[in-house]
């Protein structure tokens, strides 16, 4: 239960981009083949492992026909995945999601390049009618920096709803997002992988949303060959508690992080478990709420 409701422990002060959430990496891959599948999980599933921040991407095959997409690969209509959403926003009302919703840019793939899009008309509909949006969506802010754990709660607000091209009408911008990702390093194998992501954290910083990718990519002509991001996890696993206790010990690391994303998330609690534990150090969580905080993380195996 702990992990649908961890949210609720952090201080009201708290702004946004302080609190420390894990994230999924292309969030609605569950079910697609293997070298685009990134998550076994659905949404609910990944919700109900203390996920908050979900990447999701997904392209119209036909006329008012939208799936979820990996690049080349489809996955589910998109309306299972706004199934889940609506799952999570009438199941706990304590906590707020991060619905990062986006077409692919055109992708290079090798000699190929992959482009995805959708009609935008429908997919404000689709966000609407199964979320609610003109209700539940926080767009009262002039800058993401400003939104704290108090406005939050006070405006009965439950989500953003975040996409590059701000194409729908809840969209304020205003995100200063960032989500360093590169080919190279991201395509390094496991064990230098974990030492050098930490990179990202000394790039210059714009003030928003910071999403720390902690997922190798596989690609052509990245040093760890075009394998599936299963095989890729399971040589990244035995590494990911150094990544987080780097963050833990580093005083500029921890005051920057924020999303903190990755693929195979439920496999068990041990990513989610560690990242959400980072709110402890960063002193987010409520005084009066720390010891059965910590208790409950400790409690998840």
């Amino acid at each position: 239960m702990f992990f649908k409701e961890w949210m609720k422990y952090i201080r009201d002060d708290v702004r946004l981009i302080d609190v420390v959430m894990p994230g999924t990496h292309n969030s609605g891959s569950y079910g697609m083949i293997s070298f685009a599948c990134c998550q076994d999980g659905d949404l609910y599933t990944q919700f109900a492992y203390g996920v908050r921040h979900f990447c999701i991407r997904y392209h119209e095959i036909v006329k008012n026909r939208v799936v979820l997409s990996h690049g080349v690969a489809m996955g589910k209509p998109l309306t299972h995945a706004l199934k889940s959403m609506r799952r999570m926003l009438e199941e706990n009302d304590s906590e707020f999601f991060i619905f990062d919703m986006r077409e692919y840019n055109p992708q290079p793939v090798g000699p190929f390049t992959f482009v995805s899009k959708a009609n935008e008309e429908l997919m404000s509909k689709l966000l609407n009618e199964y979320l609610n949006a003109d209700e539940l969506c926080f767009t009262d802010y002039e800058n993401i920096s400003e939104i704290t754990f108090e406005k939050i709660r006070r405006s009965g607000k439950r989500f953003l709803i975040l996409n590059y091209r701000d194409a729908y009408p809840w969209c304020r911008g205003n995100y200063g997002t960032d989500s360093p990702w590169d080919p190279e390093l991201h395509g390094k194998k496991a064990p230098v992988f974990a030492k050098e992501v930490f990179s990202h954290f000394d790039k210059e910083y714009n003030g928003g949303l910071f999403c720390f990718q902690t997922q190798q990519t596989p690609g052509f002509d990245a040093e760890v060959g075009f394998v599936s991001p299963r095989k890729l996890d399971k040589s990244l696993r035995p590494y990911y508690k150094g990544i987080t206790d780097k963050i833990r010990d580093n005083e500029d690391y921890l005051k920057r992080a924020n999303v903190i994303s990755g693929d195979f998330m439920t496999e068990d609690y041990s990513k989610c478990r560690e990242i959400i534990r980072l709110n402890l150090y960063k002193n987010t969580v409520r005084d009066e709420c720390r010891e059965i905080f910590e208790k409950e993380l400790d409690k998840a195996r």
